[in-house]
């Protein structure tokens, strides 16, 4: 079964990669999971758990810890304030069908559809000793009034304890159509081994609201509705597959994994644009993978999409270009204008996937030959001699086709001649790391110069051939009648008598210029050997198609490490490691997979 056979297109997130998610974010941005009183803050060594922060925060001097607001002694008038931290040291999350045994008040199999997170909460409070306590000031105070600032009540050390808590629920689209949102929704959350079970049930109540108007909403995906530029040519815009019969959940949370189906429409890009141009690229190489097992993403394109999307990118490619060339006797110049039709687009499970009878319409197709006939001379012959030696009267001497070229004309066959490609392309994915980048940047150093690494999609030509065919007879016509007319002209001012005499010694006209240009009987050949061959026509054709699928025009770029996370203020943005992606063809869909890095 094709993970594609109900939508266009398939995204999959395995659970370890979800966990490596939370790992880098959980080190990245340490002070979204720790919480603590300002003196926890200047001093996190008072923390009931150690902060595995990534080097970077600290060279960067971002904070370990979140301050949070005094927790003050309850009864005083705010008059004293206790030292606090609150932590979550583990987040683990499992999908269906789950391995994580849970506590019995949730049920210790995870039911389908469900995923469950597992975590440890650790809190501390400083608890300083009673002789501490008996020197506390006593705040003076008056009526219906507290003098002077609060007291913090200062300690070395808090007293700490760790709480096991579990939760089991599932993901939902949510929004309006086009703006829906990949979202957590909370089933169910158990602290386990709390005591009494009021004291549980009033923490479990509360911690319920964090996760529910906190947590899950900071986690969703923003927009699931997105749009792609392919090649400065279409535009892909993706959204959620309507929930149906072939697809009973969507989201689908099964297999370890949060599946993702998917709709695609492809549309022509707009003309014009602007914003400037885009950074050149950089070629990358081809990277192994390097780890075994399941993927921690995997997406694929099914075969209808493909060929929707080939069928956009054709209709909207074009190219256009001239030249010269001088081949002695003759010279040629062109102008080039064309774009494609028709062909198919087919998957197959050799990883290619190919293209036949695609079609180049010249829309302009124009053919300026310069001929250089040898200079011909007639009269100067001697009428009357002198017969003392010389000559009394000579006949005028007329002579022609002295220029280079002689003669010029231009044929526009943009309508008659058609071009036949076929190609097999396979998917390729390379690595291009940035030879502007030191050894001693890290990936935010990086990123802040603006010269990141990149993962790149591109679409390899395994062969590419161009066939030029279908060139109407009436061109042969066209030809001798342009050859013909040109000599008329250049012969016009002549009187009667010396056209008759030049075109008497050079023979049919037809017949010097084809010996000249050397095309023979057959036109269409000659022709076709004079587009393909001589002009290199073909490559010009192989080169507009090739461009697109060169080096510098990879179908796709996607920065490594990935920003899932901006920067906030003076925090550094998350980035995700892309230790791996590779793309693979089958009879039925375009399959890329990628690992997340450690």
């Amino acid at each position: 079964m094709a993970l594609t056979d109900n939508c266009d297109l398939f995204v999959a997130v395995h659970e370890t990669g979800i966990n490596r998610v939370l790992g880098h974010v959980i080190r990245q941005r340490p002070s979204l999971v720790n919480y603590g009183s300002p003196a926890v803050v200047q001093n996190p060594e008072l923390l009931c758990a150690k902060v595995h922060a990534h080097p970077v925060v600290r060279q960067r001097d971002n904070p370990l810890v979140s301050i949070g607001p005094p927790l003050p002694v309850v009864l005083t008038g705010g008059a004293y304030q206790m030292e606090y931290a609150v932590q979550l040291t583990r987040a683990e999350v499992d999908v269906s069908p789950g391995t994580i045994a849970l506590p019995g008040e949730l049920n210790p199999h995870l039911k389908p559809q469900r995923f469950a997170v597992r975590t440890t909460l650790c809190a501390g409070l400083g608890c300083p000793p009673d002789e501490i306590v008996d020197q506390l000031p006593r705040p003076q105070r008056s009526p219906g009034r507290r003098q002077g600032d609060p007291v913090r009540i200062l300690t070395s050390r808090l007293t700490c304890f760790c709480l096991d808590l579990f939760a089991i629920g599932g993901v939902d689209f949510i929004g309006a159509a086009g703006d829906q949102r990949l979202l957590g929704k909370l089933d169910g959350l158990e602290i386990v081994d709390l005591a009494p079970a009021e004291l549980e049930n009033a923490v479990e109540c509360y911690l319920r609201f964090v996760a529910r108007l906190g947590v899950l909403p900071r986690l969703s995906v923003p927009v699931i509705r997105f749009t792609k530029d392919l090649l400065g040519l279409a535009t892909a815009i993706v959204e959620p597959t309507p929930e149906k019969p072939t697809v009973p959940s969507n989201p689908a949370l099964e297999d370890d994994q949060i599946k993702v189906f998917l709709d695609l429409t492809v549309t022509p890009s707009s003309p014009g644009g602007g914003g400037g141009s885009s950074p050149p690229v950089i070629p990358g190489t081809p990277r192994p993978r390097v780890r075994t097992g399941a993927f921690d993403v995997t997406a694929a394109m099914s075969e209808p999409a493909t060929r929707d999307t080939f069928a956009v990118v054709r209709d909207t490619f074009s190219f256009d270009t001239s030249g010269s060339a001088d081949f002695g006797p003759f010279s040629v110049s062109y102008a080039v204008a064309a774009h494609l039709e028709d062909g198919t687009l087919d998957l197959h499970g050799d990883n290619t996937m190919r293209v036949s009878e695609l079609d180049v319409k010249f829309d302009t197709l124009r053919l300026c030959f310069g001929i250089d006939i040898p200079e011909i001379c007639v009269g100067g012959f001697c009428i009357i001699p002198n017969p003392f030696g010389g000559c009394l009267l000579r006949a005028p001497r007329i002579c022609v086709f002295s220029d280079d070229p002689d003669i010029e004309f231009c044929l526009d066959i943009g309508g008659l001649i058609t071009s036949e490609i076929s190609m097999t392309l396979t998917p390729l994915t390379k690595y291009s790391v940035n030879p502007s980048r030191s050894p001693a940047m890290n990936d935010w150093d990086a990123r802040d110069a603006g010269i990141p690494n990149h993962w790149q999609l591109y679409i390899d030509p395994v062969t590419l051939d161009v066939d030029l065919f279908d060139i109407a007879d009436i061109v042969g016509d066209l030809l001798e009648a342009a050859v013909d007319a040109a000599i008329d002209t250049l012969l016009g001012p002549l009187p009667g008598w010396a056209k008759d005499l030049i075109k008497a010694l050079l023979g049919p006209v037809i017949d010097v210029v084809r010996a000249i240009l050397d095309f023979g009987d057959d036109l269409e050949e000659w022709l076709s050997d004079l587009l393909g061959v001589s002009l290199g026509l073909f490559d010009l054709i192989l080169t507009a198609i090739a461009d697109y699928l060169a080096e510098d025009h990879p179908l796709f770029e996607v920065e490594d490490p990935l920003q899932i996370l901006p920067a906030d203020g003076a925090l550094i943005p998350v980035l995700l490691p892309v230790e791996f992606v590779g793309t693979r063809v089958t009879d039925d869909e375009v399959v890329v997979e990628a690992d997340i890095g450690g």
